[in-house]
């Protein structure tokens, strides 16, 4: 079984959500693991919840402290609420036609998610609705990641093995309002400066991770690492950023 992603909880400072899938997530199945980290440093199982396809990634709700949606190989998401007796969702979401690689929770007006898929979509959703509100078509390639600005409710910015790293404005989501050829190769990973709200960092299995500030135009930082990148989380405190590697 293969960890593919880790939440902390927003709201408890000690539970973890995790993804997980067999076999590399191509095939087999996957489970969203609940968490809790003790004062030893091990780590409890709380709730597991089984699904029939690897989980790529995770994401607490930004306004239950209980629920958290979780993006699966085969274009499903589903809501679980660690507070069920059963281990059913108590929402699916189906309208993806192939893998979704990302999911994020808003975190300004904290009532909807966005979900990224290799159907080259993105699409916006409300927890309490099946369907989707929005979806933002453009990428030529895969969307790995979708991520929402901490400033701007409206702002999305997404990531494609196009090699694009593109900014939505959801207000406005016929087409995005910038769109940078960012990297030569797949772009994995991206994510903002949370408290730099013209900032995003980009990485690509080119190795190489860039900073996108103002224009967007051209990076005003970039630099190389020796393997793919997977992920890479700013710490807007530190005005840094860390890369997550393949093994």
């Amino acid at each position: 079984t293969l960890v593919w992603q880790v939440e902390f909880s927003p709201f408890h400072e000690h539970w973890v959500a995790v993804g997980t899938a067999q076999y590399f997530g191509i095939i087999g199945n996957g489970q969203t693991v609940v968490m809790e980290l003790l004062p030893d440093g091990s780590l409890a199982t709380m709730r597991s919840f089984d699904t029939q396809d690897g989980v790529y990634d995770v994401a607490w709700s930004e306004t239950h402290p209980n629920q958290l949606v979780a993006a699966c190989a085969n274009g499903h998401l589903k809501l679980f609420d660690v507070t069920t007796s059963d281990n059913f969702p108590i929402q699916s979401f189906a309208e993806h036609t192939n893998e979704v690689s990302g999911v994020n929770w808003g975190l300004v007006d904290r009532t909807s998610f966005v979900s990224a898929s290799w159907d080259h979509t993105i699409k916006l959703w409300h927890p309490q609705h099946p369907a989707s509100m929005q979806t933002l078509r453009g990428h030529t390639g895969p969307v790995y990641n979708a991520v929402w600005s901490a400033v701007e409710a409206s702002h999305v910015a997404s990531c494609s093995g196009d090699g694009s790293v593109r900014l939505w404005d959801l207000k406005t989501p016929g087409r995005p309002v910038c769109d940078i050829a960012a990297h030569a190769h797949e772009v994995t990973a991206l994510d903002w400066n949370k408290y730099n709200p013209t900032q995003v960092v980009s990485g690509s299995v080119d190795t190489s991770l860039k900073v996108w500030v103002r224009t967007w135009h051209a990076p005003v930082q970039a630099c190389l690492v020796w393997m793919d990148i997977v992920d890479c989380p700013c710490i807007p405190t530190l005005d840094v950023f860390v890369e997550l590697q393949a093994d």
